[in-house]
């Protein structure tokens, strides 16, 4: 465990640990002087000649010209509470420095898991569910964060049983002896029964929570047709199953880590009253034992709530540790990835396309399968030509575009611009593209925010939302709007039609000035009339930028300058006589 925190933790992050560390320790010593500093109080109160059998007490009263032993009592009684005082602020700001190195690194810790996340290739996350990344950068980081915690405060309350074991040795061994080998073996028998029952729980959890947050992003994505098709409960039902499985759960946890509290409790007070018994049946001194009981009374009084949060700290680890491993392997992993990603990419490098972008011998298939899509397939794209992709469902048309999109790596070939590998030059390569999906995606924000996407509120051009607005032929409808570019359009855009929508992603597309403009079926999911008018923005595109479309509707890309195939892994031209007819091509050439 401590090497994998040793891992995830920086360098500033160890050394800040490190001094609260300390820190903790020196709370055990004043912890210490506050229960040792009862022990003369006790015995001046019984035997107030006790101060001439100790030096310290013998000087101090002289010091100070105390001529009644009361003085002297008074005074320690008065010093007894400033060190109560003093060691609680001390304890409090302890325990405030370990709540802000915990919390402050759990937020960096969650930023860095969701950026992590947020630069690793399209494949990764066509292979993670979504609840699943969801639960690791919220549920497993607050769960590496709270073990550290427990782990932190574990030691300080570690500290401070030893502290005053050492302590109580001094006054007596034998009775100190007994006490602390019957807690140790209640220790030992919960650490080896208790490990893998909370580890096993702690797994558990992880699954359940990735279940129920799965069943609400399902249920919450998909209300539309689930309110039309009555099936509300449905989604409510598998839910409340998985809830309720959570829920036991977080109970069996519950009372795990409880049930040793009261088992350390009851050992502590009848190994202390055992030993009592024993030592009064063997003719001790009731009276000079006295100070010494008082002693473990008060050690016990201070030790057995550390105890109780021992075993629960324990217990909290022992459940965590799913969390902590899920979080090491990650952040290893992705780092690994991410390595070799900036040893690949050069930031620096400015792609601009002059003449050409091509795919040349490329090949591929799914890691999960053996299928190649393409198979040494290639395509030559001339500046500010429009090309279709069409083909059967399945056939690879989007595998080729997120290839050329440098979402996917081929297992062979290339994408080239001019001759240059779009791998090498990737983020040179996203600036110079504009993709319109099938499906809009769309932010509960403002249609300005929506067409510049992810770019900070005070960075965005309007006039550039202004021409992409015109361009995509939504400036119309938008101006008719009561608050215009800073209309709410809703989640997911629900106040908009589908055109509408469809219209904000060329928009957005058109906001980068992109070199290159990418449809993937954009207009399929329109009716007729709103394709015809979604289309209208995108013809008059043609002859502007290098534009791809794949698309399912012949009518979307009958003024395309090059149709070509994708069918068998392969990519072949086709002419516009095969596709549309004689009669359509030749309108075509007489335009």
């Amino acid at each position: 465990m401590l090497k994998k925190i040793n891992y995830v933790l920086d360098k500033r992050q160890k050394i800040n640990l490190c001094i609260l560390l300390v820190i903790i320790l020196i709370s055990a010593f004043v912890e210490l002087l506050g229960v040792s500093a009862i022990l003369p109080i006790v015995n001046i109160a019984l035997d107030p000649s006790y101060i001439e059998k100790e030096w310290y007490l013998t000087m101090l009263m002289e010091w100070l010209r105390f001529t009644d032993p009361k003085q002297m009592l008074v005074f320690l009684a008065f010093v007894l509470i400033a060190i109560y005082v003093v060691k609680n602020l001390y304890i409090t700001l302890v325990y405030y420095l370990q709540y802000r190195f915990v919390f402050n690194n759990q937020k960096r810790l969650a930023v860095k898991m969701m950026e992590s996340y947020m630069h690793q290739n399209y494949l990764f996350h066509v292979s993670k569910n979504v609840a699943e990344l969801q639960r690791n950068v919220t549920s497993d980081v607050n769960g590496f964060f709270t073990a550290v915690l427990n782990a932190l405060q574990f030691v300080a309350e570690f500290s401070v049983c030893v502290s005053l074991v050492i302590f109580l040795f001094t006054l007596d061994f034998v009775t100190t002896i007994a006490v602390a080998v019957m807690v140790v073996l209640a220790g030992v028998f919960f650490a080896l029964v208790y490990k893998k029952v909370l580890v096993q729980k702690g797994e558990r959890n992880r699954e359940l929570n990735v279940q129920v947050t799965k069943w609400i992003l399902q249920a919450f994505s998909g209300i539309k047709e689930i309110k039309v098709a009555n099936n509300e409960k449905f989604f409510v039902h598998n839910y409340e199953d998985n809830y309720g499985q959570f829920a036991v759960l977080q109970r069996q946890q519950s009372m795990l880590k409880f049930l040793p509290r009261p088992l350390m409790e009851t050992l502590c007070i009848c190994g202390i009253l055992l030993i009592l018994v024993v030592k009064l049946q063997f003719g001790a001194d009731l009276e000079s034992f006295i100070p010494v009981l008082t002693a473990f009374a008060f050690a016990a009084f201070r030790m057995l709530p550390s105890f109780n949060r021992i075993t629960g700290f324990l217990g909290g680890i022992m459940f965590d540790l799913p969390a902590i491993d899920a979080v090491y392997h990650d952040l290893a992993e992705i780092a690994q990835l991410m390595e070799q990603k900036q040893k690949e990419v050069d930031y620096t490098a400015n792609i601009v396309l002059e003449n050409r972008l091509e795919m040349e011998h490329i090949s591929f298939h799914y890691p999960e399968s053996e299928q190649w899509i393409l198979q040494d397939a290639n395509l030559q794209i001339t500046k500010n030509s429009s090309i279709a992709l069409i083909g059967a469902s399945g056939a690879g048309k989007t595998t080729a575009v997120d290839i050329i999109l440098g979402l996917l790596e081929p297992q062979s070939g290339c994408v080239t611009v001019d001759g240059m590998d779009i791998r090498k030059q990737m983020y040179s390569w996203h600036q110079c593209i504009g993709y319109i999906p099938q499906t809009i995606y769309l932010m509960d924000d403002t249609i300005r925010a929506n067409i510049a996407f992810g770019i900070p509120e005070d960075e965005v051009d309007d006039e550039r939302i202004e021409q992409a607005m015109k361009e995509a032929q939504l400036d119309q409808f938008v101006d008719s709007l009561p608050e215009q570019t800073h209309t709410i359009i809703g989640d997911r855009g629900v106040k908009l039609s589908g055109g509408q929508r469809q219209r904000i992603g060329i928009a957005r597309a058109l906001y980068r000035n992109p070199q290159v403009l990418i449809l993937d079926e954009a207009t399929s999911a329109l009716d007729n009339e709103t394709e015809k008018e979604v289309m209208e923005a995108i013809d008059g595109l043609h002859g502007q930028r290098t534009m791809i479309v794949i698309a399912h509707r012949l009518t979307t890309i009958k003024n395309c300058d090059a149709i070509y195939e994708v069918a068998d892994g392969k990519i072949t031209k086709k002419m516009h006589q095969e596709i549309f007819g004689a009669a359509v091509a030749a309108s075509r050439l007489g335009e």
